[in-house]
């Protein structure tokens, strides 16, 4: 029988400003079980925050962010039945759902249990299938949950309408698979992966950001500043023809190239890819 699972001991980010990002790196930002059934797990992840693993893609990872007064949900995984009766299970705000971007291991069956989702409209050509209202974000607005705010910021690249969700205030974000989780599919082409990476390089330094959490968390791949600094320098140097990419099979896409460096891998298509 599924029940939530009383929380009494979990663990809680420490002070960003005490921890050494080589540390944060080692460890896995994951705490108690708090819900879990044949298709999800539930970990807290600090007094307001939880992630949650689906088990059909790689560890696909949605996440409940709340505040004092209402609750977001980021992606809802590729199949979670019942996802909407667990999260309020778990959180008793309101909650909104919101998706990192339109694929079907982030925004699968389990949307169409609830009213509405919010999406970056570049990626409607994604083919979403949802019952309820769509509504749209816009680059830079700041949602309110109520002494927490979240700060959307686009991120295109491993698609036109991939959007990273950022709480300053605690020091990190929401990433999806804008910068791959270790393994980067850009659909779109180097040259926006570049400029998204550029930018959230500088984002994460003027805000002192010391991580992200990504689309496919499984407790020691965190998307850190080093992560992005590293995928702009290897879209540039492939650019430039300085970086030369290898032959790859088995990606989806038409992604027939890749680069292998700094822990993380790069695919994208050779034909379309590079521009």
């Amino acid at each position: 029988m599924n029940k939530i699972i009383p929380t009494c001991l979990f663990l809680v980010l420490a002070c960003p400003a005490c921890r050494a990002q080589s540390d944060i790196n080692s460890k896995d930002i994951r705490g108690e079980i708090v819900y879990q059934d044949d298709n999800v797990v539930f970990r807290k992840i600090d007094d307001h925050t939880w992630i949650g693993n689906g088990h059909l893609c790689y560890n696909e990872s949605l996440y409940i962010i709340e505040g004092e007064k209402k609750s977001l949900l980021l992606d809802a995984g590729q199949r979670i039945p019942g996802l909407k009766r667990i999260v309020e299970g778990i959180t008793s705000k309101p909650v909104t759902l919101m998706a990192t971007h339109v694929h079907g291991d982030h925004t699968g069956s389990a949307i169409n249990e609830f009213d509405e989702i919010y999406i970056n409209a570049a990626d409607m050509a994604q083919n979403l299938r949802f019952n309820g209202n769509i509504r749209y974000l816009s680059d830079g607005q700041v949602i309110d949950l109520g002494g927490r705010e979240i700060e959307v910021i686009f991120t295109p690249g491993h698609t036109p309408g991939s959007t990273t969700y950022f709480d300053r205030k605690n020091r990190y974000g929401f990433s999806g698979d804008a910068f791959g989780s270790t393994n980067l599919l850009v659909f779109t082409n180097l040259s926006t992966q570049y400029y998204t990476s550029m930018r959230i390089e500088k984002y994460m330094k003027d805000n002192d950001i010391i991580f992200m959490f990504p689309g496919h968390y499984s407790g020691d791949n965190l998307e850190t500043p080093k992560r992005v600094t590293d995928l702009k320098n290897m879209c540039r140097e492939v650019l430039d023809g300085k970086r030369q990419y290898q032959k790859a099979s088995g990606n989806s896409g038409g992604m027939d190239a890749q680069v292998e460096d700094f822990g993380v891998k790069l695919n994208f298509s050779s034909r379309t890819g590079i521009k």
